[in-house]
């Protein structure tokens, strides 16, 4: 326990840069110099309840009396442990922790948020094309409209919506004909396995039938929103029923 103790006290030690070695195991007692001196270093440059001229009892380390100055201070921070108890230094590292960030939200805040947007940037998967006006959208796109005989000549966006528009007929007419294609199950992801080859078979096949019904779902629920946001975006108002006065 108390090496656990030590262990924790050096983590928040070196979040609060303190320059001086942590309490080893066995010096996390009041008695030990590396105690007292930790508790007066926390007094002056993180904490600061009493003033300056006030520090001296805390800082006269080899005194006699310093328990007692201890026990003193630990009252007036209103700690909830006795003087005397282990957790004491725990708290009082705690509270010093606090007021640290306190003072310095704004700036470790910030340092968190880059910290976090170097993090997923360097973990986001490269986006096949930078530049989605670039040379290389710009000749997929124009192989695509050459290949169902869409006129190109235009922006790669605009050559992209005639792309769309030539394709969905197309993909009408091969469904309505049931024109089907094989699919190499294999090659798609079940996502865990049951160990007889032909249940997981099985249960890609429901898997996938279950996707799409939830993207007919979705579908469905799109268009019920998008229908609620016209309807609440263009209220009409009856004029006749309108009455001015008693």
């Amino acid at each position: 326990h108390k090496q656990r103790m030590a262990a924790s006290f050096g983590l928040v030690l070196r979040a609060l840069g303190y320059p001086g070695s942590p309490p080893g195991q066995g010096s996390v007692g009041q008695g030990s110099e590396e105690f007292r001196k930790l508790v007066s270093w926390l007094e002056d440059t993180k904490i600061r309840l009493h003033k300056v001229e006030d520090r001296g009892a805390l800082r006269d380390h080899a005194s006699e009396a310093w328990p007692q100055t201890f026990e003193a201070y630990a009252t007036a921070l209103e700690c909830p442990f006795d003087a005397s108890d282990g957790r004491t230094l725990g708290w009082i590292l705690n509270y010093a922790l606090g007021l640290e960030y306190r003072d310095n939200a704004g700036e470790l805040n910030g340092a968190r948020a880059k910290l976090v947007g170097d993090e997923r940037a360097s973990t986001r998967p490269e986006r096949p094309f930078g530049d989605a006006e670039g040379a290389r959208c710009a000749e997929l796109a124009n192989e695509m409209a050459s290949a169902l005989g869409v006129p190109t000549g235009q922006d790669a966006a605009k050559i992209l919506e005639a792309v769309e528009r030539a394709a969905k007929p197309l993909a009408q007419a091969r469904m309505e004909a049931g024109a089907t294609s094989e699919v190499d199950l294999a090659a798609l992801p079940l996502g865990f396995t049951t160990g007889d080859a032909q249940v997981d078979s099985a249960s890609l096949v429901m898997r996938s039938l279950f996707i799409k019904d939830l993207r007919e779902l979705q579908s469905v629920i799109d268009e019920t929103t998008v229908g609620v946001q016209e309807y609440t975006a263009n209220p009409k108002t009856d004029a006749k029923l309108g009455r001015v006065g008693r």
